[in-house]
């Protein structure tokens, strides 16, 4: 039995060996004037961004933030707007905030604003986008946080299924012990 089992645990240390330690690299990339990005990596895996921009000049904006993390993860995101009155040069109103294809929800329009996201999928060694579009009225501002927690790799899952067939199949095959009476 042991020998049948071993080239299927050979095969699942394999995988797992050439998945290999994500690389530590961080790309942030803007492409507009002024962008305002910051991504810190925590010891857990995990890393969290600050972004915005402040004094947008009057007219319809579109601001798209494009970075790129080493490892798959979920991001989840929140942007605000503030003001002091409605209709105001410092009021700004956002009309979509789109992050890797998932539209924000929560509060558009009004004085201030807040919309959110959870469960993002992170796409690792690719180019992830946030995509802001709004409306200025001369002096307009946004703040925007966002964290990225890790999700198993596919060697991971590979590893604990393997391990969920080995169990199953030493349990399966175990030998009892039998008790016979006279």
């Amino acid at each position: 039995m042991i020998n049948k089992l071993l080239p299927a645990l050979g095969a699942i240390a394999a995988v797992v060996s050439f998945s290999g330690a994500a690389q530590a690299t961080t790309v942030v990339t803007t492409n507009y004037t002024g962008a305002n990005m910051n991504i810190a990596p925590g010891t857990d895996g995990t890393y969290s961004a600050d972004f915005g921009k402040s004094g947008i000049e009057a007219g319809d904006f579109e601001h798209i933030y494009t970075f790129t993390l080493p490892a798959y993860l979920t991001g989840s995101a929140s942007i605000n707007t503030s003001a002091v009155k409605l209709k105001a040069a410092n009021d700004l109103d956002l009309f979509s905030v789109v992050f890797n294809g998932v539209a924000l929800t929560g509060t558009y329009g009004g004085l201030n604003e807040a919309v959110f996201a959870n469960d993002v999928p992170i796409i690792a060694g690719k180019e992830n986008t946030i995509v802001i579009k709004g409306m200025s009225r001369g002096n307009g501002s946004y703040g925007a946080q966002a964290t990225f927690a890790p999700v198993p790799e596919p060697a991971s899952w590979a590893m604990m299924i393997g391990g969920f067939a080995f169990v199953g199949g030493a349990l399966r095959r175990r030998n009892t012990a039998r008790v016979a009476f006279a």
